[in-house]
């Protein structure tokens, strides 16, 4: 697919390669290469997530596999009027267990392109911009994303992976192309996107790291980009405002939510929170959000100590930011991207 946007970038194409070599040999690694797509089309709100999972270690390690590349496609779409009203929405996903994904694939670099390909699913990295196609779980997708500005590098340096066992970036991006489902194509309009790759060692075990639930959150317009992610067992918390060419950042302590509302998933029986209240506060200005879903996906990760259930969110959202020079913002119904996991079940499947 060709474009002629203008898209921003300090991503390096070497960066989307595989760095699972950088790390030990023999040893437990995770790897993404994920993308975030949102956008409107016919009356609707679309949330799709086609991600590979680079996944290896070692057969007696937590991911039970040598070498693995997993495809994830989570969407959900919904109607305008259901935003920040919950309900038993319909949507598409897929658990996750490395030994369903042994097999072929290729991680290669082809002059000026890096490629992630399984079967019929092909992700083209040429920053600052990436396709993204394919069709899995009844999902075909065609799109482009370009870059939106400076990647926010919330995971690391990859000179620092071998020492600190993990390194990545997410990019904020928009996004033009074509999603088909049910048999028809919706051609995306408003549409914004995150682009994702990181690399984690041995150290890393969502079963340990989820025993408090995370959150990763997204909310983009063309004026707007909200972005927080808060991993408690590893230490994370770092978030981002992107407004008026500036960059106001979010450290350790500087991140507060409150969930207001709990739902009982009646797929799961579950108690996850639907309704939320925000406040990022650091030298840089003041965030106060407040978010209410109105729709969920499901995905799950197998590991050999248990699985991690992970929910995302379609979440309609109020902001306000404060700012020391004054340029204060409001904005109310942003569509927003909210994920939240934990860890679900911390058993060991008992195969030696």
């Amino acid at each position: 697919m060709e474009t002629k946007r203008e898209a921003k970038s300090d991503v390096q194409l070497f960066e989307d390669m595989s760095h699972s070599d950088k790390l030990p040999g023999n040893t437990d690694f995770m790897e993404d290469y994920a993308n975030l797509i949102m956008g409107e089309s016919e009356g609707y709100d679309f949330c799709l997530v086609p991600n590979f999972w680079h996944i290896g270690g070692g057969k007696k390690g937590k991911w039970r596999v040598d070498d693995a590349l997993m495809v994830q496609t989570t969407f959900l779409m919904l109607p305008k009027n259901q935003r920040g009203r919950m309900k038993d929405n319909n949507f598409i996903g897929n658990r996750l267990d490395p030994t369903e994904w042994t097999g072929d694939y290729s991680i290669k670099q082809e002059n000026d392109k890096i490629i992630w390909q399984r079967d019929n699913i092909r992700y083209i990295s040429r920053p600052p911009y990436w396709e993204i196609k394919g069709n899995h779980m009844g999902v075909a997708y065609d799109l482009i994303i370009g870059g939106m500005g400076n990647a926010t590098r919330t995971f690391g340096a990859w000179s620092d992976l071998a020492k600190t066992g993990r390194a990545g970036y997410d990019q904020r991006c928009w996004a033009e192309g074509t999603i088909t489902v049910g048999g028809k194509t919706y051609k995306l309009e408003k549409g914004y996107a995150i682009h994702e790759r990181l690399t984690f060692g041995e150290h890393y075990d969502p079963m340990e790291s989820m025993l408090t639930p995370y959150y990763w959150v997204v909310g983009m317009n063309e004026s707007l980009q909200i972005y927080f992610f808060t991993l408690p067992g590893e230490g994370i918390s770092f978030g981002r405002i992107y407004m008026d060419g500036k960059e106001i950042p979010f450290g350790q302590g500087e991140i507060t939510i409150d969930e207001l509302e709990l739902w009982t998933d009646p797929k799961t029986s579950m108690q996850v929170p639907i309704r939320w209240h925000v406040n990022m506060n650091s030298a840089g200005g003041i965030v106060d959000m407040y978010m209410a879903a109105g729709g969920r996906g499901i995905f799950c990760f197998l590991s050999r100590t248990g699985y991690t259930v992970r929910y995302p969110f379609m979440a309609q959202t109020n902001v306000r930011i404060f700012v020391p020079d004054g340029n204060n913002l409001l904005i109310n119904d942003m569509i927003t991207y909210v994920e939240w996991g934990r860890a679900a079940m911390p058993l060991e499947g008992g195969v030696p």
